[in-house]
């Protein structure tokens, strides 16, 4: 099982095809030789497809149960795991140790965004610098990693890696793992979806607010309307005064018109003072 990316599937599966055919009706010596074409292509990374063939798996039973064992370490191995079971594994050409080195980066570049070139030698096995950057730039040109050297401060900076095979005791982590990622899946949708109703009432709300706005901005163009057309001064201070509008005007008008009230009460009482003064 490796974790890649469709794209990286795509290609995978691309190159796996002839192994496919191959495979359909080998066993024994031709599994062995299919095998050694695997670990020895030059496009092919993930070997789990071949792996998990029953006739691959066969071969565990039989004296060539090395070449699967070896297998599995170009799956989901490093380079220092054929070093510790080399006098025991079948021996692989410099082509295969370059192969192996360059998957033995992705499993140190998956962990971490930075790498150290001290980690990197001593994993790979390898001493000088030079070499190691060029090992580095081959990964990066077969598109197992996307990274950077900072050679000033000598590390490697991880973008991405591609996926490598899963070992089957390690699955059930992995099932873990992606369990725990569902979960916290489920409860990012659920704390969405409450703030999605939150939104809509909130919307809801607000497109009252809106309406009751534009409701007293008509009622106030309508009495605008007839304050710009209206002759008579009294309407006018009354309309200015429902829509809170004051001026110097205003004043004048609401003294004289206080006035006028004022003046006629006392007409009113003087008219009848003179009538009671002429009564007696």
């Amino acid at each position: 099982m490796a974790l890649v990316s469709p794209k990286q599937r795509t290609f995978a599966k691309k190159h796996f095809i002839e192994f496919e055919i191959l495979l359909k009706n080998s066993s024994g010596k031709g599994i062995v030789s299919i095998i050694k074409r695997a670990i020895n292509s030059k496009h092919l990374f993930v070997f789990g497809e071949i792996l998990n063939r029953q006739n691959v798996q066969n071969l565990k039973k039989t004296e060539d149960k090395k070449w699967v064992e070896l297998l599995e370490i170009f799956a989901f191995g490093t380079f220092q795991d054929y070093q510790k079971r080399k006098s025991e594994l079948p021996e692989i050409t410099e082509f295969q140790i370059h192969k192996l080195r360059m998957l033995t980066i992705v499993s140190l570049a998956y962990s971490t965004k930075h790498v150290s070139y001290s980690v990197l030698q001593k994993e790979l096995g390898i001493n000088e610098v030079r070499e190691l950057e060029d090992l580095i730039i081959d990964s990066i040109y077969m598109g197992l990693i996307v990274a950077k050297l900072d050679q000033k401060e000598s590390l490697l900076e991880v973008q991405e890696t591609m996926g490598r095979d899963v070992p089957p005791r390690e699955i059930g982590g992995v099932v873990s793992v992606l369990e725990d990622w569902l979960k916290n899946i489920e409860t990012l949708l659920e704390s969405l979806s409450e703030k999605g109703k939150f939104a809509t009432l909130m919307s809801e709300e607000t497109e009252k607010k809106k309406k009751k706005i534009d409701s007293d901005i008509d009622d106030k163009k309508k009495w605008i309307n007839i304050l710009l057309t209206t002759e008579s001064k009294q309407e006018a201070f009354k309309i200015k005064q429902y829509l809170g509008i004051e001026d110097d005007d205003d004043e004048d008008e609401e003294d004289e018109f206080m006035g006028r009230r004022r003046m006629g009460g006392m007409m009113g009482m003087g008219g009848m003072g003179g009538r009671f003064r002429k009564f007696f």
